[in-house]
């Protein structure tokens, strides 16, 4: 019988040698892996490039189709051409790293990206400028890309209501790595991307020095808060390459002072926060003493929850369950003495809190105002409602907690 133009033995059931050896040798061709992609020319591929320039619309395209089936070996050329090239004709092979940039996360796509980034360094000239306004264009659609990805793997870019030097603000675009986070060194990759964000927080056990590396990296970082995690003075040396910073603020973090040497080198010239860290009380001079371009702060962690008039200490705010509120500290109380310290400001509450770490108690004394409802006279002197009418001296046995790092508002 006749099968697909191929003779085989008529008997039902049975293929037969002739057969049997034909479907052997179709197998096996079948099997042989592909052939390998012809070595180019370099001059072969140079022609492709410049046709990128040509008036013809059907060569520019050809050259295109051309250069993408061969990206690959295209691509060192195609960067040499590119870095070499005068302005004049450079604009359709720039264009043309665009497009290939566009797909950053691939190999010749960050290297296209990396090429157009060498070439904007130039500034002044027209295809500097040309790549400048490539790169934004790209830069944006990846930071959109990035968030999403990061998104999934726990990590979080928004405006959120943070803690930070003992105040609660709302930090504006807010890169927050904490304990959800689940991601990968690739992932950590896609951190290069945001580079609009200027604060991160970064909290848990998750936190690793790979973590804090790629951190450390953003371009316009200016604000960073390590929170609760197990790094240790030789990770916080990546921040060596950090970009200058206005806050640094490590909160119950296990350094010592085998870290002081690192922090006096960081670039921060803002504040810089130790909160809760093992750093030892002498630790703590010697890190003042030696750092003149920030505001230095070191404390054992301990902290009451309360915000107050700096000069006055008058409570404007009790954190929500924090240790004041338990102890029945309200707002409108003035604050007098922490442990039989008279303090009259904010530094020096700060000062004697500083002393005693989370979990250890404090004697508050404070004074609440008296508020009498009094009426107007019938002549006009005066109007109803409440007044002041003495303050009452109290205290209170407070024990310390931990600073929370936000507050749900």
């Amino acid at each position: 019988m006749i099968r697909s133009g191929r003779a085989f033995p008529s008997h039902r059931g049975t293929i037969g040698i002739a057969g049997l050896l034909w479907a052997i040798a179709s197998l096996l061709s079948q099997a042989q892996p592909p052939q390998e992609r012809p070595v180019l020319d370099e001059e072969e591929i140079r022609a492709w490039i410049s046709d990128l320039s040509s008036e013809n619309y059907a060569a520019r395209e050809s050259a295109n189709r051309k250069i993408n089936r061969a990206l690959a070996q295209a691509m060192p050329i195609i960067i040499q051409s590119a870095e070499t090239m005068t302005d004049a004709g450079s604009e359709p092979l720039l264009q043309f790293l665009g497009f290939v940039a566009a797909e950053a996360l691939s190999g010749p796509g960050a290297d296209a990206y990396a090429c157009l980034e060498r070439i904007a360094q130039e500034r002044t000239t027209h295809r500097a400028v040309i790549a400048q306004r490539i790169l934004e264009s790209i830069a944006v659609q990846m930071r959109d890309l990035a968030i999403d990805r990061l998104r999934e793997v726990g990590v979080s870019c928004e405006n959120r209501f943070l803690s930070v030097l003992t105040r609660t603000v709302e930090v504006k675009n807010a890169l927050v790595i904490d304990s959800r986070y689940s991601g990968t060194a690739e992932d950590l990759q896609l951190l290069r991307w945001l580079f609009d964000v200027q604060f991160a927080k970064l909290e848990g056990p998750a936190i690793s020095q790979d973590v804090l590396k790629q951190i450390a990296s953003l371009p316009r970082l200016n604000s960073l808060q390590i929170i609760d995690t197990e790094l240790t003075a030789p990770d916080l040396a990546c921040l060596l390459e950090a970009p200058d910073l206005k806050l640094l603020e490590i909160l119950y973090t296990p350094i010592d002072d085998s870290s002081i040497e690192i922090l006096e080198q960081l670039p921060v010239f803002g504040d810089m926060q130790l909160f809760g860290t093992k750093i030892s009380a002498q630790g703590a001079k010697d890190l003042v003493a030696r750092i003149d371009s920030a505001n230095v702060f070191v404390g054992r962690g301990g902290f009451l929850g309360i915000q107050c008039e700096p000069s006055s200490l008058i409570i404007r705010e009790v954190v929500p369950d924090g240790p004041a509120e338990r102890a029945g500290i309200r707002t409108m109380d003035k604050l007098l003495k922490i442990d039989g310290v008279a303090i009259s400001n904010f530094d020096e509450l700060r000062r004697e809190l500083a002393k005693s770490a989370d979990g250890e108690k404090v004697m508050v004394e404070y004074e609440r105002p008296l508020i009498m409802f009094r009426r107007g006279d019938n002549r006009g002197n005066g109007a109803d409602g409440p007044k002041l009418d003495a303050y009452s001296p109290m205290q209170v046995e407070v024990t310390l907690g931990r600073r929370p790092s936000e507050l749900n508002r």
